[in-house]
């Protein structure tokens, strides 16, 4: 069940959303007229006693107050007859919004913060050879990392406008991150959509497609204080392109057109790139299919085309309640099964990578289930990357052809007659170790995740702390990733603990 604080679904809007929204405004309209009427009232106290002692030099007569107080009366019901109509602004317990009394233009204004700090333990032992040379020395030892970091950061600071325009059936939405290293603002998701009233909507512009359920469950909304490492790695991130959907009582199949995965705020014609997850890792080191510089930054640029498709089918429970992975004391049972599918590619793209032809497909299956004060998620997920004449670094080409697989698991529960939830995840990569080069002993990369939250009112103002056990030394998929607190280690062991506080307004 998703709890308050959240900024609302314009595709979506619940018959809770809807009574929620009149008794807002209702309530709001009594508050006003009565401030007004109360305003009046104070002016017709103060020309009361400003009568009693001013003067003949005074600046206003006593009719000239009595003139104003009346006109003050009658702007006060002018204004409360202007309300009972017409707009309306406040906190509909969701978010701020401003719209008109007619529900065809509405603004919803939100924004989601989440602080963090981080404790990392590595293995600092010189294990390795780290600078390459054959030999295991004294100059690896300076290479070798630090065993012990730890620091607060700021992992999301995001502003949120949505809502709908001319008529409710038109909605957009803009949402903004401002970088946790940079403080600079950066464009997430900017689209304009159409529903329709039998169940199909549009939308274009930059989003999220419809493909990891766990990249889709809002970061507001997941059940640790981030996403797992397995996700990042194979997650589609934000695309350019089109989508059509369409939800029934109890099913949803979603399409899209896209540029491809990872192709967020990229320019048309100005950066071909291959097929990209979520991971540089998931390309061969030195390929011209890692990020692309442009400009100074580091892009995955666009496929010349790709499809994405999801299909949901939900056996119990109800929509809402399947937006977060948590479910609270007292919920009813909920089971939501998920296929996806994704192909991209850009064939002999001369432009960008000379003769190079490639092609990533991606799939994936999921299956949720909620109960009374607990929940349970489990995912797995496939890829396959084949491309042909890609640069191998070394002033040559080569064919690259390779299979990558994932798992991710996880389960909460409740304790009863508290706001405190237990839970603990449990995800793996394995890579194609033949077609990468890769030994067969460094070939998966595992991570056990557990930890606590404490709804102090739902997810709008929530407590996360957990520890993560990088099981596995790197390899060529799990790149560190020290937004979610992976560092990277080339021995075994890694730990991070995390203790977050999320605020949604």
């Amino acid at each position: 069940m998703a709890w308050g604080g959240s900024v609302s679904d314009p595709g979506q809007v619940s018959e809770t959303d809807a009574v929620n929204r009149v008794e807002a405004k209702e309530s709001l309209k009594m508050s006003q007229t009565n401030v007004l009427k109360l305003l009046a009232g104070a002016a017709a106290t103060l020309s009361a006693v400003s009568g009693a002692y001013a003067d003949a030099e005074s600046w206003s007569s006593k009719d000239e107050v009595r003139a104003i107080v009346a006109e003050m009366l009658a702007d006060a019901e002018t204004r409360s007859s202007l309300l009972q109509g017409g707009g309306m602004a406040g906190h509909d317990g969701k978010s701020f919004f401003l719209g008109s009394g007619d529900g065809n233009y509405r603004l919803n204004v939100g924004g989601q913060i989440q602080f963090r700090y981080y404790l990392n333990f590595r293995d600092d032992e010189n294990s390795v050879d780290r600078d390459g040379d054959g030999d295991v020395d004294a100059a690896d030892d300076a290479l070798a990392e630090d065993d012990f970091e730890s620091g607060f950061q700021t992992r999301r600071t995001k502003l949120v406008f949505d809502g709908n325009v001319i008529n409710p059936n038109i909605f957009y939405k803009v949402q903004s991150n401002f970088s946790s290293s940079t403080g600079g603002d950066g464009l997430e998701e900017a689209y304009v959509g159409y529903r329709w009233d039998n169940g199909f909507w549009m939308k274009w512009g930059q989003f999220k497609t419809m493909y990891l359920r766990e990249e889709n469950v809002s970061s507001r909304y997941q059940l640790a204080a981030d996403r797992s490492l397995t996700n990042e790695t194979f997650n589609q991130d934000y695309s350019q392109g089109i989508e059509l959907g369409y939800k029934a009582e109890d099913w949803q199949f979603v399409f899209a057109f896209t540029d491809g995965f990872g192709s967020r705020n990229t320019q048309f014609g100005t950066v071909v790139g291959g097929p990209v997850s979520g991971s540089p890792g998931t390309f061969p080191a030195g390929s011209a299919f890692g990020p692309v510089d442009v400009g100074g930054t580091s892009t995955y640029g666009e496929a010349d085309y790709a499809l994405t498709g999801r299909f949901e089918y939900k056996f119990m429970g109800d929509w809402n309640q399947l937006k977060d992975f948590t479910s609270p004391g007292g919920s009813d049972w909920a089971l939501l099964l998920g296929i996806a599918g994704h192909w991209e590619g850009s064939p002999e793209d001369t432009a960008a990578l000379g003769d190079t032809e490639s092609n990533y497909g991606a799939w994936t299956v999921d299956l949720s289930l909620e109960g009374d004060g607990w929940n349970f998620f489990v995912a797995g997920i496939g890829s396959h990357t084949d491309t042909d004449d890609v640069d191998d670094g070394a002033g040559g080409t080569a064919d690259a052809e390779f299979d990558d697989y994932g798992l991710v698991a996880q389960a909460g529960i409740m304790i009863p007659e508290t706001d405190w939830e237990f839970f603990i995840r449990y995800d793996v990569t394995w890579i194609d170790d033949e077609e990468r080069g890769v030994d067969e002993d460094d070939d998966e990369f595992s991570t056990l995740t557990f930890g606590t939250n404490w709804y102090w009112s739902g997810h709008a103002a929530k407590f996360t702390l957990d520890c993560q056990w990088f099981i596995d030394e790197n390899n060529a998929l799990a790149n560190p990733d020290a937004q979610i607190g992976y560092l990277g280690d080339d021995d075994e062991g890694e730990i991070a603990i995390r203790a977050q506080f999320q605020l949604l307004f």
